[in-house]
């Protein structure tokens, strides 16, 4: 019996303490995927939902499932369920801006997207990992201060007392040459690198 069974089983009797530890071991990681979809304040609010909901109704888990999926999927139903009720209108600009945005929350949708599933499994994570480590040394510290750390171009050009131009061209080269290891993924390279970051401290 693999630990994840046996921590629902022992949740699903009541044991408080093994609920205490399945908040501990996913709290982050959901946390960090709800900050896609909502406000810093939503987003707490939406995992904390999700976690009593798992306690008032435990004895329904079902441990033949992955708990991990459930989650994430919780989290994703309550997530879009805040976006509808904030965005109504009769508006039609406002309908048109909430059908934009309505596409966009379809790319974080676990059912559909492999991509999430396989991130916060961590199938991935050290694919994209590996792709970044393999970038020539000044172009990986460049590309890593302007994608992961979030520094201006210029800034980044101050800090390593490069020029402007010289940024941009370690930006492009890190993005061209990432586009062709992890172009097996038909989903557009920005978001693998938000949701890499996401999930990269969970």
């Amino acid at each position: 019996m693999s630990k994840e069974v046996s921590l629902v089983e022992k949740v699903k009797s009541g044991d408080r303490k093994a609920f205490n530890e399945l908040y501990k071991l996913h709290y982050y990681s959901l946390y960090s995927y709800a900050e896609l979809l909502l406000e810093q304040d939503d987003a707490k609010d939406v995992v904390q939902d999700v976690f009593l909901n798992v306690w008032l109704h435990r004895e329904s888990l079902d441990k033949t499932l992955s708990i991990r999926g459930y989650l994430l999927r919780s989290v994703y139903n309550s997530a879009l369920n805040i976006f509808k009720k904030k965005n109504h209108s009769d508006n039609y600009q406002s309908i048109y801006k909430k059908e934009i945005e309505e596409i966009g929350y379809n790319y974080y949708d676990p059912d559909s997207c492999d991509i999430i599933r396989r991130l916060y499994n961590q199938d991935l994570r050290s694919e994209i990992d590996a792709a970044i480590n393999s970038l020539p040394e000044r172009c990986k510290e460049v590309f890593s201060l302007s994608y992961l750390e979030d520094i201006p171009s210029k800034e980044i050009s101050q800090m390593l007392g490069i020029s402007l131009s010289t940024v941009e061209n370690h930006i492009y080269s890190a993005l061209k040459q990432l586009r062709e290891k992890l172009g097996q993924y038909k989903i557009p390279q920005i978001l693998l690198f938000l949701l890499y970051i996401a999930f990269k401290n969970s």
